[in-house]
């Protein structure tokens, strides 16, 4: 009953919101040759024939979940061998990043719209063995799909944030439907298996499987890239530098406030602020004309052939360049945190043996939260004044920073394997 009265209201929708979801994917530049995908229409020559392979379909909405993708489909093959991968992003970007970084004989997909008959049509040309969802994006027809085809279905680095634990607590008659497809649901931290239950799923599904983006941070934390940012960044040791990474509106103006009162100690000091949205980085130029300082472009040092750094502050307007920067922090603030947005991954600095400051809007990561606060890695900052307090210390007691930003990385590193761990739970259901 819940299936028909979701694809009668989703069909309805689709229909009469077609024209504008067309138009927004067209404004987004979302329309490009392979948009049929969406609606299941799967070009025939692009599913080879399965052979004797076992077939894996692995959904990952968007970049982060494709760079998670690539570290299990290294797991299987290493530990399962010779299989056939089917990969579907929501995104554009994802799909790209799909192409540069998983294998050559990846198919790689536009996820379906989740209307039973688009969804249907590429499961049937699809044809998996095994389907594996990272994170939490639940669409309720890919899991029918499974069901109803008797495809394994499991849900790996799960997590459910406090901020949408209502939501879907108020969909439960909907969610209880909708996750009994799973076989296996591995959860992040013990409150996201909390969570899961609460919103539907059945107590023996659920598991705590720690976070398989632990694999991901150690194996992509290498000095090669520090190099490389230091020399495109034009750093050298002898100038601290304060990284304000994913910053949101309202915070880089804190940022800045706080950044001039650390001049006056600390006159070399660079700042390098890498705002969440580059689109953003127009009003920054405003805040910092405003008061006068002198900055630059990420942009605008591709051609600059000086050795050494001119401008005080540099605005990041590229894409892809945050994990590798923080790696050259001497003091490292994590954004969407001053303000109501739930932070960001504070633990992107810290694999890089950096302690990190944060706001006090952590939700969406309280599992890294509490790794940091447990070994004192993690510096939870107020206000402008905080800052200035906070990173004062720091530069002021640089043996102790270094101290407690290896025990960071230290703490980060005990919890790796947890993505061997999990597709060993999956394995016996592959043929």
């Amino acid at each position: 009953m819940v299936f028909w009265v979701y694809n009668i209201i989703a069909t309805v929708g689709l229909f009469c919101a077609g024209p504008v979801i067309f138009l927004w994917f067209l404004i987004r530049g979302s329309i490009d040759i392979h948009f049929k995908e969406r609606l299941g229409m799967l070009p025939r020559g692009l599913m080879p024939s399965k052979g004797k392979r076992p077939r894996i379909w692995i959904h990952a909405v968007s970049v982060g979940e494709v760079k998670l993708a690539s570290v299990i489909v290294r797991v299987l093959k290493s530990q399962k061998g010779v299989f056939s991968l089917v990969l579907s992003t929501t995104t554009s970007s994802g799909r790209e990043t799909a192409r540069k970084t998983m294998p050559t004989d990846t198919i790689v997909i536009y996820a379906p719209i989740d209307v039973w008959w688009c969804v249907k049509r590429s499961f049937q040309r699809a044809s998996p063995d095994l389907f594996i969802n990272l994170e939490t994006e639940i669409w309720p027809n890919l899991l029918w799909a499974c069901n109803k085809l008797n495809i394994p279905a499991f849900l790996l680095n799960g997590r459910i944030s406090v901020r949408s634990i209502g939501t879907y607590k108020r969909l439960r008659f909907l969610m209880e439907d909708i996750l009994s497809a799973y076989r296996l649901l591995s959860m992040i931290s013990t409150s996201d298996a909390q969570r899961m239950l609460a919103i539907g799923a059945e107590p023996d599904k659920v598991v705590v499987g720690g976070n398989a983006k632990y694999d991901l941070l150690i194996d992509e934390a290498r000095p090669e890239l520090s190099q490389k940012m230091a020399q495109i960044y034009k750093i050298d040791k002898k100038r601290p530098v304060f990284i304000a990474g994913s910053t949101r509106e309202r915070e880089e103006e804190i940022i800045i406030e706080a950044y001039l009162a650390l001049l006056r100690t600390y006159p070399e000091m660079i700042l390098i602020i890498a705002p969440r949205h580059s689109k953003r980085c127009g009003n920054i130029e405003s805040l910092l004309r405003s008061r006068n300082i002198n900055y630059c472009l990420r942009s605008s040092l591709e051609n600059d052939t000086k050795k050494d750094l001119d401008p005080s502050v540099i605005l990041v307007d590229k894409l892809g360049e945050l994990f590798g920067l923080y790696s050259l922090g001497t003091v490292i603030f994590c954004g969407a945190s001053l303000v109501p947005l739930g932070g960001q991954n504070i633990l992107e600095a810290a694999i890089w043996g950096k302690p990190v400051m944060y706001g006090p809007s952590m939700e969406d990561f309280l599992e890294a939260t509490e790794l940091l606060d447990k070994v004192g890695a993690g510096f939870r900052v107020e206000n402008r004044y905080d800052l200035v307090k906070t990173a004062t210390w720091l530069l002021e007691n640089p043996d102790e920073s270094d101290r407690i930003g290896r025990l960071a990385r230290d703490e980060i590193e005990s919890y790796i394997d947890s993505t061997r761990k999990r597709i060993e739970d999956i394995f016996r259901f592959l043929p």
